[in-house]
């Protein structure tokens, strides 16, 4: 499938889409292709839809792709010189030669605010500095216009003026950073000093030379998808495997960030999302839960276009720490219509596009954004109960009684009154110490020897863990925020939990009782298929879990 693109810079004012259009066919440079994967500049199809370029896999030596119809090999994109392959089925190899890393600077973050608002920017620059660090600041994202409605996404990341070559090094400084300070911080922020390169080597059967490509290549077909082979994907979880995967729109092939192969699909964005939301919601749920998956979906791509992988060759990747997408093969006719639709549909504050997280199940009380994320402090992401009839969850306040009795008694939310709900609105697991010291030094860099004691720091509105410390026999350490918590001690379901020790095979464990799965931030999921139960449409949905906002058509 191939389709004619125009070429939409980053705006920083008001213009119609039409008048930043490059005409189809006009040639760009190698230099200006491969830069582009890195760039916060949009492509648009001609009915102006993003085009969006997803991570399909990373780290490989070899890619096997096949097409069951003539490919297309475009060394410059569209517009520049191209090579046809076959006159029926093509399976090829692809492979990268004199693979070469990127050079990435890695920043401790402090702190991440939206960089039109002036005002806090320099406050916080006036916080930090007060603290005791001198700071400097990287701004990413886009602001890119549709028929009059401007959509800003840039982010300002303050970090600590004292950069590491050495990742882990970051790592533990941070940990000890966020320790000394009593403040959580971001993740680790990338500044790609030079991008990584390398030659990519597309061997087809039936034909007696190899084709060889510096930096990247574009591949077309005259199919509607492109087969790639052993897609990796669930890296790190239970369901880690490989299967084979359908892409439609193009594939690229390019050096990442190790200097080794990365496969990339640049797609349109509803085409995508057909893709992705049948992956990240039961397919036979109620139509209108359906709505509000895809609404939410698009939403939140947008928001994090260009805020995302900025040291990667690709704008979002395509498991959970993204959103999860699988192609061609995953696109389910309930779903497909769920995203046409809400064609163009996103989530609107006063003050523009909102970021519209979401989780599988929150447990029955969902978590204010501000409390999991730096940055993510919105009043759209206020903590809100999932509880039908105005139910209190904590009608005297977040503390250890109130959370272990809304744990072990749970209402009937509406993400407990599902039967996709089981296994996940309430949830126990048993993990040695051993795993936990092990997790722990994964995710903070530190050892803490025998585990002695976990002291619950902070919960938020949910009764969600946001600080925990640690007590060991060489030393303590805080985790935070609620992620690195849940990772730590072998991947829990969330922190929204009580604990106690016990015993498994004889050695020193916990038993971990809790609640929802996920961060429980935005949109819970499982509650919106239960609200879509009981009648509800999916604007009211939304309006619940996203307090303050309004479903707005830009496209």
């Amino acid at each position: 499938m191939r389709w004619p693109l125009n070429l939409l810079v980053a705006l920083a004012f008001v213009i119609p889409v039409s008048a930043l259009a490059i005409e189809e066919g006009e040639d760009m440079t190698r230099q200006d292709r491969t830069a582009l994967l890195y760039a916060t500049k949009f492509l648009f199809t001609k009915d102006h839809i993003p085009i969006v370029t997803v991570l399909v896999m990373e780290g490989e030596n070899s890619i096997q792709f096949s097409s069951s119809a003539p490919m297309t090999f475009l060394p410059e994109g569209e517009g520049g010189p191209q090579i046809t392959i076959g006159k029926g089925p093509v399976d090829c190899t692809a492979t990268l030669e004199a693979g070469k890393p990127a050079k990435i600077r890695h920043w401790v973050a402090l702190e991440q605010i939206a960089a039109r608002n002036f005002d806090e920017v320099r406050k916080a620059q006036d916080l930090w500095a007060n603290r005791g660090l001198k700071v400097r600041s990287f701004e990413r994202g886009s602001v890119f216009g549709f028929f009059g409605r401007v959509l800003d996404n840039r982010t300002l990341t303050l970090v600590e003026d004292s950069p590491f070559d050495d990742p882990k090094a970051a790592q533990l400084h941070r940990t000890e950073l966020a320790a000394k300070l009593g403040v959580p911080t971001l993740e680790d922020f990338e500044e790609v000093v030079e991008r990584p390169n390398g030659l990519v080597r597309i061997k087809c059967q039936g034909q007696a030379a190899d084709m060889l490509f510096p930096g990247m290549v574009a591949i077309a077909t005259q199919a509607d998808s492109i087969t790639v082979h052993k897609v990796e994907f669930g890296k790190g979880f239970a369901w880690h495997g490989r299967e084979n995967r359908q892409y439609r729109g193009q594939l690229i092939f390019t050096p990442d960030r190790e200097g080794k192969l990365a496969a990339v699909n640049a797609v349109d964005a509803e085409t995508m999302l057909k893709g992705l939301v049948p992956s990240e919601i039961y397919n036979d749920a109620p139509m209108e839960a359906l709505k509000v998956q895809a609404t939410c979906a698009r939403s939140e791509l947008f928001a994090k276009l260009g805020n995302r992988h900025s040291a990667d060759p690709y704008m979002v990747c395509a498991d959970v720490h993204c959103q999860v997408y699988k192609g061609k093969g995953r696109e389910n006719p309930r779903t497909s219509k769920a995203v046409d639709d809400t064609r163009g549909k996103m989530v609107f504050t006063d003050n523009g596009l909102a970021d519209a997280v979401y989780s599988s199940n929150c447990g029955g009380h969902t978590e204010s954004g501000g409390l999991v994320w730096q940055g993510a402090d919105h009043q759209y992401l206020a903590g809100v109960p999932d509880v039908p009839g105005g139910f209190v969850v904590y009608p005297e306040g977040v503390n250890e009684k109130s959370v272990a009795h809304f744990i072990e008694n749970p209402p009937q939310a509406f993400c407990g009154s599902t039967k996709y709900g089981k296994g996940t609105y309430r949830w126990t697991k048993t993990v040695s110490t051993d795993k936990m010291r092990s997790g722990i030094l994964e995710q903070a860099g530190v050892d803490v020897g025998e585990i002695k004691e976990l002291k619950i720091l902070e919960r938020g509105v949910s009764g969600r863990i946001t600080r925990l410390e640690v007590v060991g026999s060489k030393r303590s350490v805080v985790l935070q925020p609620e992620l690195r918590i849940r990772k730590a001690f072998d991947g829990l379901r969330s922190s929204l939990f009580v604990h106690k020790l016990t015993s498994e095979n004889g050695r020193p464990a916990y038993e971990f009782t809790g609640a929802g799965f996920g961060h429980g931030v935005g949109m819970c999921q499982v509650g919106a298929i239960g609200r879509a139960q009981h009648g509800q449409d999916f604007e009211t949905i939304l309006k619940h879990y996203y307090p303050g906002t309004v479903v707005t058509r830009i496209y």
